[in-house]
C-alpha cells in the first residue's frame, strides 16, 4: 500500500549554498561502465584507474568535494540518503555528471546535504514527492544468549577514525589495520569471505551498514544504546576478486545471519517495515550551464 506525501518546495530566499559550485555532463571513458548502486567498474586488464568521488564533511578535505564522475541517482542518494529507493527515469543509472563544489571546512553534513540539494534544484530543476509503503524487511534483536560484542573503553562523542592503509595480511586472508583511536567502520572482502571491524559506533550504524548489504531495510529493535567495537566474519553476498595471499584451505565461514548470531550475539528477523520512497516528478537530464 502506498501513501503519497506532499513535499513543500522550498524557496529560494535563505537558502545554504557552495561558495562556488560547477556541474557538468560527463561522458564515461572508454573501458569503464557505470553499474547499479552507482559503482563504477573497469574493464579487466584495461589498465584503467576508476575516478574516486573525494571531499565533504567528515574527510581529509572538508572544504571542498570533487565528484569527477557521478550517476544522477548517486548524486540524488549524496543529498537525500535517509530514503528507502529513489523512484524516477531510467537514465538517472547511465546519466553521469562531474561535481566541484568548495564549502566552509566547518561545513556539518546536514549543511552540506542542503547545499547539494538547492544545487540539484538550480541546475536540473527538481520536483519530487514523498510516498510510503511498506516492504519485507529486517529487525535486529538480541539473541537468546544476549549480546557478545565489547562495549567501548571511551563512550564519550569521538571524531571519525582514519585508518592508515594496511601493510600485511593476517593468515586468513583479511588486512590487519594498525591501531587508532575515534570512531571508524570499515569493511573487506576477501574472495568468498568478508569483514566488518568497527570501533565505538552505535547499533544504528551496524544497522546501516547491513541494510547496504542486504540491500533491504534493517531497523534496530535491540534497545542497546551504548557504543560498541566489533569484527563480523561471514560468507559474501556477493564474492570479491580473490587476492594473491589468501590461503587456499581455510575453514568456511557461516552465512551474515548466522554470523551474527554466533559472534555477536544479534538476530535478524524478518518483518514488514515502513519506508519512504523519493518520487521524481521532474528532472532535466543535462545540468543548467554554471
Amino acid at each position: 500500500m502506498w501513501i503519497t506525501v506532499a513535499v513543500a518546495q522550498p524557496q529560494p530566499q535563505g537558502r545554504l549554498s557552495f561558495d562556488v559550485a560547477s556541474v557538468k555532463s560527463a561522458t564515461v571513458p572508454s573501458g569503464l561502465s557505470l553499474m547499479e548502486g552507482g559503482r563504477i567498474a573497469a574493464q579487466k586488464g584495461s589498465g584503467i584507474q576508476i575516478p574516486r568521488n573525494t571531499g565533504g564533511p567528515g574527510t581529509d578535505d572538508p572544504g571542498r568535494i570533487h565528484y569527477p564522475l557521478i550517476t544522477l541517482k548517486e548524486l540524488l542518494r549524496q543529498a537525500w540518503d535517509s530514503f528507502h529507493d529513489i523512484d524516477g527515469p531510467g537514465w538517472l543509472d547511465s546519466q553521469a555528471v562531474t561535481v566541484d563544489a568548495a564549502m566552509p571546512p566547518n561545513t556539518t553534513k546536514a549543511q552540506f546535504q542542503e547545499m547539494l540539494r538547492n544545487l540539484i534544484r538550480e541546475r536540473f530543476g527538481l520536483q519530487y514527492h514523498v510516498e510510503k509503503k511498506q516492504i519485507t524487511g529486517y529487525a535486529l534483536v538480541i539473541a537468546g544468549n544476549g549480546p557478545k560484542m565489547k562495549v567501548s573503553a571511551d563512550q564519550g562523542e569521538a571524531e571519525n577514525a582514519r585508518p592508515e592503509r594496511p601493510t600485511s595480511r593476517g593468515k586468513d586472508g583479511f588486512p590487519i589495520l594498525p591501531p587508532v583511536s575515534g570512531k571508524m567502520m570499515v569493511n573487506f572482502g576477501a574472495g568468498d569471505r568478508s569483514r566488518i571491524i568497527a570501533q565505538q559506533v552505535t547499533i544504528q550504524a551496524l544497522v546501516r551498514n547491513l541494510s547496504q548489504h542486504l540491500k533491504t531495510t534493517v531497523t534496530d529493535a535491540t534497545g542497546l544504546t551504548a557504543k560498541y567495537d566489533l569484527t563480523l566474519t561471514y560468507a559474501s553476498l556477493d564474492p570479491h576478486p580473490a587476492h594473491a595471499d589468501i590461503p587456499e584451505d581455510l575453514e568456511p565461514v557461516p552465512d551474515l545471519f548466522a554470523a551474527l548470531q554466533s559472534q555477536l550475539g544479534l538476530k535478524l528477523e524478518r518483518k514488514l517495515v515502513p519506508v519512504e520512497v523519493f518520487v521524481i516528478d521532474h528532472m532535466e537530464k543535462t545540468p543548467t550551464k554554471n
